[in-house]
């Protein structure tokens, strides 16, 4: 992966989440299995190991090592009826 792209309002989001949960970062991982993958976002204390650490607009972000070594950018947006989404490219 070399590019993490979030939106002013996934970062404004982002940020009292972790507020409210008193975490210091995000997690994004894959859960699930076979045809119901899915990604998610976490507040966390502290990254897992093999976990790559970015750092955007005042938030820290924990990425699997699963999904950097498979995408080349991931992007996360705030959308008014569906909350944080992730995409990955």
């Amino acid at each position: 992966m070399n590019k993490l792209i979030i939106d002013n309002k996934a970062i404004s989001f982002i940020k009292k989440a972790l507020a409210n949960e008193n975490a210091e970062s995000v997690r994004i991982f894959m859960s699930g299995g076979g045809c119901c993958k899915r990604f998610e976002i976490t507040p966390v204390k502290k990254p897992l190991a093999g976990d790559s650490t970015y750092r955007q607009d005042g938030i820290t972000v924990h990425i699997e090592k699963y999904l950097i070594d498979n995408s080349s950018t991931i992007e996360i947006r705030f959308e008014e009826d569906k909350g944080l989404v992730i995409n990955l490219y």
